[in-house]
């Protein structure tokens, strides 16, 4: 899905579930703004027990709030990239990438919220994904 990107450089992913029958570009405009009806509430606990689970390996760190926090692939650099920012907010969640020379990285990040019924919304393309 981020195939032609130049991954090295900060690239965006934005999850939420429900919501299906909205304008995904409208949705994603709103979301950090407002409650929208029809779009499920995130469980950020849920999230983060299943991104320690299922990413085997990777290192959380740079907690700055609740469910803010610097998610890293194995092999990173700890004080670099390749890095994920990961902020979970009450209906959606968003994963900046940057560093990220391997979409292997991305489409882990994907999998999981998938698992979780999020779908992805990327912002760079303005579409949504089942």
């Amino acid at each position: 899905m981020v195939i032609g990107h130049d991954l090295r450089m900060g690239y965006e992913l934005t999850f939420w579930a429900g919501g299906d029958d909205l304008d995904p570009l409208e949705t994603y405009r709103r979301l950090d703004a407002e409650t929208i009806v029809g779009v499920r509430d995130v469980d950020a606990d849920q999230l983060v027990d299943a991104l320690a689970t299922k990413l085997s390996g990777w290192t959380r760190s740079g907690e700055r709030r609740d469910h803010q926090f610097i998610l890293q692939p194995p092999g990173a650099d700890p004080d670099g990239s390749p890095a994920f920012d990961v902020n979970i907010h009450p209906q959606h969640a968003r994963f900046d990438g940057y560093g990220i020379e391997d979409g292997e990285d991305f489409n882990a990040i994907i999998d999981v919220m998938h698992s979780l019924g999020y779908r992805l919304f990327d912002p760079q393309v303005n579409e949504r994904f089942g």
